[in-house]
């Protein structure tokens, strides 16, 4: 069997050289080195002069030594870096990537024990040991490449963002052309906590677009960032935590050789533990902090004056806890916080909910008479906005039994004596008439209908076991004839317009505005052609009775 051609040293240093999708990266392999050397700060300037450009990346860490030069810098997979996990560049390969960008000339300017040298690498990458007699602090770096002005501010462009990305939460000083680019180590969400102990960081929160994210660092310095949104990844991959977001920078943590993923091993499995243990409890304590601060800030309550950016936090932290719920991944102390308010704008937390399990509770938008006469009854009712879709799940989690208030409704009496006059000769009529028929009558009344749901507007009458009480909409229209049905007590909707022309017509014909109103009533429950024709009798002999009267 034929051998294979043995790798050439130029064939080695090519593969190195090109081991990065991005030529870019290796602004992060100098960054991290100088990092490594134990400099706090690095200094990244641009020049460009005469179709030439030059790239200055300035250290003040150890410096190099000449058996440093000869035996790392300039020599293939050497490296004191193996096994020390104070530095990232496990693999003594980072600075080779600075051939990526086909550079004319490389300049290595360092000092270290009293030696000072200089290393000038040409563009067939070949390099001189120059010795030098004045000492420079640190190690500084120039690279000079032939361009135009538009192709040198495209790359001065371009190194910004490489930067941004792979060196914004380093703990030491970057400055790029005098700017500082450190960032933070943070998250910018509303609800977050963070933890950091043994040079560990951690900060894990929700993010508002519910987007998973995973951020792994090495003294802050980027090993990998990861989101849902990108192509081709989602919340089961084993880096992400569905609806949550988290940084965490440890010396446990390595990237792979390529720079394209973080070694997944048992320090991996470690840091990711910590991270699952933030995310659970810890955060879900901070989640409903936060919500009951937002829930107390509503003070005075009223609905209508809540602002969009008020009922956009709700629903994200509602969305938040019902992560935490559903996970079981809280804590007994957040339900004395308070998550929701009643419509009269009482503070509600769960701890009043998880008592009413078996009792009844109702959602609705404002107060309004059916909310009160459903809290009079014992009902208690929930505020919610009609947009929010984790208020109600948050709640049904907690009272295993809720309901719309667009299920109830009820009634108010006449405005004045002089309403319900000018109703009388139809309220007598209808009582009559259903009377006669054989109703199971507790009263006719004449009332104003409020309800969430707009179908019982327009109804011309609705029935009650009580006038005035909260009633289902599915049985607001029972009324029944046989011997042991419960009396309920009909109710003219004074506000519809067709009923408003029956009423005017009873003060002439009270007998067929009664029909035509009682009429009304059954459409669609139990008038049939056996009761029309039952309700038309009684209809003409309460008319004929009237008449022989008046006669």
């Amino acid at each position: 069997m034929a051998q294979p051609e043995p790798l050439s040293v130029d064939d080695a240093l090519d593969r190195l050289v090109n081991q990065f999708a991005d030529p870019m990266a290796f602004f992060r392999e100098l960054v991290q080195n100088a990092i490594d050397a134990g400099s706090d700060e690095v200094e990244i300037r641009f020049a460009w002069a005469k179709g030439t450009m030059v790239v200055h990346v300035d250290d003040w860490g150890a410096g190099m030594t000449r058996e440093i030069i000869e035996s790392r810098l300039t020599r293939l997979f050497s490296s004191s870096k193996d096994g020390d996990r104070t530095k990232i560049g496990k693999f003594g390969i980072g600075f080779v990537s600075v051939f990526a960008i086909e550079p004319q000339a490389v300049c290595i300017d360092t000092s270290r024990e009293g030696e000072h040298w200089r290393v000038l690498f040409d563009d067939k990458r070949s390099f001189s040991l120059i010795r030098r007699s004045e000492p420079v602090e640190g190690t500084k770096i120039s690279i000079f490449k032939p361009m135009s002005r538009s192709e040198f501010e495209r790359f001065r462009g371009r190194a910004r963002e490489v930067l941004a990305h792979w060196c914004k939460h380093l703990r030491g000083e970057v400055r790029l052309e005098g700017e500082l680019i450190n960032q933070p180590f943070d998250l910018d969400l509303p609800c977050k906590v963070a933890r950091e102990r043994d040079e560990e960081q951690i900060v894990v929160g929700h993010p508002l677009d519910w987007r998973s994210f995973a951020g792994f660092y090495n003294r802050g310095l980027t090993l990998l960032e990861r989101s849902e949104a990108e192509p081709g990844s989602s919340a089961s991959e084993t880096s992400l935590l569905p609806g949550i977001a988290f940084k965490v920078s440890s010396a446990k943590l390595e990237h792979t050789l390529t720079r394209d993923d973080v070694i997944r091993e048992r320090s991996f499995d470690a840091v990711m533990s910590q991270v699952r243990e933030l995310a659970g409890v810890a955060l879900s304590i901070a989640v409903a902090e936060r919500l009951g601060a937002t829930i107390r800030a509503l003070d005075p309550f009223t609905p209508e004056a809540i602002t969009p950016e008020q009922l956009a936090e709700l629903e994200y932290l509602w969305r938040c806890f019902h992560h935490h719920a559903i996970g079981r991944s809280f804590h007994a102390s957040s339900f004395s916080q308070p998550m929701f308010r009643t419509v009269a704008g009482a503070s509600v937390k769960p701890s009043d909910l998880i008592g009413l399990r078996n009792a009844a509770v109702a959602i609705g938008q404002a107060p309004s008479p059916c909310a009160e006469r459903l809290s009079e009854a014992g009902t208690l009712v929930i505020w919610l906005p009609p947009s929010s879709e984790y208020g109600p799940k948050l709640l049904a989690w907690m009272t295993r039994s809720c309901t719309p208030i667009a299920q109830w409704c009820t009634a108010t009496p006449a405005r004045d004596a002089g309403e319900r006059e000018r109703w009388q000769p139809l309220i007598t009529g209808v009582e009559a008439l259903l009377d006669a028929w054989g109703a199971k009558l507790a009263g006719v009344e004449l009332g104003h209908l409020d309800s969430a749901d707009p179908t019982i507007a327009q109804r011309l009458a609705i029935s009650q076991r009580e006038f005035g009480e909260a009633t289902r909409v599915a049985e607001c229209g029972e009324l029944d004839t046989r011997l042991l049905a419960s009396k309920r007590v009909v109710v003219l909707n004074a506000d519809h317009p067709t009923i408003h022309d029956i009423a005017g017509l009873a003060q002439r014909e009270p007998e067929l505005a009664a029909y035509l109103a009682t009429k009304a009533f059954l459409l669609g429950a139990r008038l049939d052609a056996a009761t029309d024709e039952a309700l038309a009798i009684h209809t003409h002999a309460l008319r004929e009775r009237r008449r022989a009267v008046e006669r």
